[in-house]
């Protein structure tokens, strides 16, 4: 069963222009969230639904131009959606685009964290979890939930860092002892 997440192409990177936003954990590669929206763009595709609105878009030297945001729930396996549920779930993402709007430009300081491509926020997960899990008609597990490798290697607080090289430090000693005396 595929586990369904949020993604978003926005235009109003700040500064940076053209920007994906995705949820903690995405296991994606750049070329695989473009390609999403590349097929959003002609016209969709079986494992996801997206809605689009035209968005105004300032570029650096003061000028402005429109350009499509879009807001995409992907993950989907279409063979176990209905029609009433695909049309319920389009809906939802149409009532988030408030929420994706106060995101964009309030929430996020793109000078700040704006540079890169990819732009982590953990809002997406918060909207699948309270907006979209009902019309999909089961409890949605959202990816930063579970552990990965990744957490393990990059912890988010001090003490789990403390711990994981304490854990590293003991693991290299015992082998550096059995090697010595063997």
């Amino acid at each position: 069963m595929a586990t369904p997440f949020l993604l978003v192409e926005t235009p109003r990177g700040g500064p940076f222009g053209h920007r994906f936003i995705v949820p903690p954990e995405t296991n994606l590669k750049s070329s695989e969230i473009e390609a999403y929206f590349h097929r959003s763009a002609l016209g969709g595709g079986p494992d996801f639904i997206a809605v689009k609105h035209q968005v105004v878009q300032h570029l650096p030297n003061g000028a402005t131009r429109e350009g499509a945001e879009t807001l995409l729930l992907a993950g989907l396996d279409s063979k176990n959606i209905s029609g009433d549920q695909e049309k319920q779930l389009r809906q939802r993402l149409v009532e988030l685009l408030p929420e994706l709007e106060k995101l964009i430009s309030k929430d996020i300081n793109w000078t700040e964290s704006g540079q890169p491509t990819l732009i982590i926020r953990k809002e997406l997960d918060d909207w699948l979890r309270r907006y979209l899990a009902a019309p999909l008609g089961r409890q949605v597990q959202t990816r930063n939930n579970s552990s990965s490798l990744i957490s393990l290697i990059s912890p988010k607080d001090e003490r789990s860092a403390l711990l994981i090289g304490t854990i590293t430090a003991l693991a290299v000693g015992a082998i550096s002892l059995f090697i010595w005396f063997f």
